[in-house]
């Protein structure tokens, strides 16, 4: 495992990721000189893709914390952000071992046709739902039951991706693609649910705020690069409200305005150059579909939810509820962490919402912040045990003493759910083994139905329909 772990930690995700690509895609019976370019483009991506977002949360980063210092409210919990709490999970056994073990699972459910989601491409999210077993390992003392866990949430995070597939695929214009990163599609089942009670109430007839709409109605004022840079530049001046007097402050503002604009406009083209990368192993696996040599019905390759990030509509309800998510965190009864390292992470954690709502600003914008709202009064309850579970594994130091979580993972009710389940015995265990296997097989039953309640049209998920030559 420690070897693992140098290997990671000295090449990084834009080496292994192309890495692994390639390996697959021999392993597919690609040509190798088609899997090798299939391979640098996914490196020429998402070294792209980590250009802009750092560009993207470097300011998105400082006008969240003059957010949070303009509120002056000192919360006992810290967030260490997403990049931490990844660390935290692979100083833990739990984390390195199921790196590696995950790979095997994915591989022999992927191929008895449990799930139709072929994961091997995404491994670095495993993070997502290692959170809540690194957590029951500290609870529990065992090895073994975090294992189960991990196994657990895995078998959850994949259900998911399984349902919300075509929809993603179709919304996002990425043909046969999904995403297991939990913190991206977790609020996909409640976002179904909310998009019901919306049409049933009408308001999400009478409030369309999708970006063809807006373009529709308000012209170039609608367009995507505009649309960055108008709610860069509002949420800028709702930072730094207090210094508006200032010539430097309208620079920040003026500066943070372009960057968001800039984002909206370049993301398609960068996005482009990573989906090239899985082309030669898509190609390849439709063929072996219709040829008969592969016997299932479809499946879909799942990829960095980087990917999704920057498509017009997710990009700009995220911004919006960012600042919707810090007054929130600051009112909300019980509420134990003011959101900072990850709020940047917003758009991230709608993406899968967003794809169910067709782009629907107003409706992504209600239910995502329903949804983490429920996310933040449970990852209150954790703090503590969080906090305790990375002393144990040697990387608490930096906290000072302080209660810690990383608030984008810490807010995932299903990852809490399952770690309740794993920490409390045999009973609860059993309860949600039941559970899911209910709503999975439900979901296998009415399959096309589930996933048309997720946002995919019929139409697409019959041309994704499997006809053999």
């Amino acid at each position: 495992m420690e070897i693992v772990k140098l290997i990671l930690d000295t090449f990084g995700s834009t080496i292994i990721v192309p890495v692994i690509v390639f390996i697959l895609s021999v392993g597919m019976k690609v040509k190798p000189k088609t899997a090798f370019q299939g391979a640098l483009y996914m490196g020429v991506g998402l070294t792209a893709f980590n250009i802009i977002l750092g560009a993207l949360m470097g300011s998105l980063g400082a006008i969240v914390s003059q957010m949070v210092a303009t509120t002056s409210i000192n919360l006992p919990g810290i967030d260490v952000g997403w990049a931490a709490g990844a660390v935290i999970v692979y100083a833990n056994t739990i984390g390195m071992f199921y790196l590696v073990f995950g790979i095997f699972v994915n591989l022999f459910l992927f191929a008895v046709k449990w799930t139709d989601t072929f994961q091997p491409t995404d491994i670095w999210n495993y993070y997502q739902f290692l959170f809540w077993a690194a957590i029951v390992q500290y609870v529990t003392g065992s090895f073994v039951l975090a294992v189960a866990a991990a196994t657990y949430l895995n078998l959850v995070v994949l259900l998911i991706a399984d349902l919300i597939g075509p929809s993603l695929s179709e919304h996002y214009g990425y043909e046969g693609v999904t995403s297991t990163c939990f913190a991206a599609t977790n609020g996909a089942p409640f976002a179904i649910l909310m998009k019901w009670i919306l049409k049933k109430t009408g308001l999400l007839d009478k409030v369309v705020l999708d970006p063809v709409t807006l373009r529709d109605k308000v012209g170039f004022w609608g367009e995507p690069m505009m649309m960055g840079a108008i709610i860069g530049t509002i949420l800028a001046i709702i930072a730094n409200w207090n210094n508006l007097a200032a010539m430097a402050t309208w620079k920040i503002i003026i500066a943070t305005g372009i960057t968001t604009g800039a984002i909206m406009a370049l993301y398609p083209a960068v996005s482009g150059l990573f989906v090239k990368g899985l082309i030669p192993i898509s190609q390849t696996m439709n063929k072996r579909l219709r040829s008969g040599e592969m016997k299932r019905d479809g499946f879909h390759i799942s990829i960095d939810p980087a990917v999704f990030f920057g498509e017009e509509a997710n990009l700009a309800a995220g911004l919006v509820l960012i600042p919707i998510m810090l007054l929130i965190s600051i009112i909300q009864p019980g509420n134990r962490m003011l959101p900072l390292a990850d709020l940047c992470a917003m758009p991230f954690m709608i993406i899968a919402i967003t794809a169910v709502f067709k782009g629907n600003i107003f409706g992504i914008v209600v239910t995502g912040a329903i949804w983490y709202t429920l996310g933040q009064a449970l990852n209150s309850t954790i703090l503590e045990v969080f906090t305790q579970a990375a002393a144990a594994a040697g990387v608490a130091e930096a906290s000072g003493g302080s209660l810690i979580s990383a608030w984008s993972l810490g807010v995932i009710p299903y990852g809490w759910l399952g770690y309740k389940a794993f920490a409390n015995g045999a009973v609860t265990i059993a309860i949600a083994v039941i559970v899911y296997l209910a709503i999975y097989f439900l979901f296998r039953k009415n399959k096309t139905a589930w996933q048309i309640a997720a946002g995919a049209t019929p139409e697409y998920i019959e041309s994704r329909t499997v006809r053999k030559a």
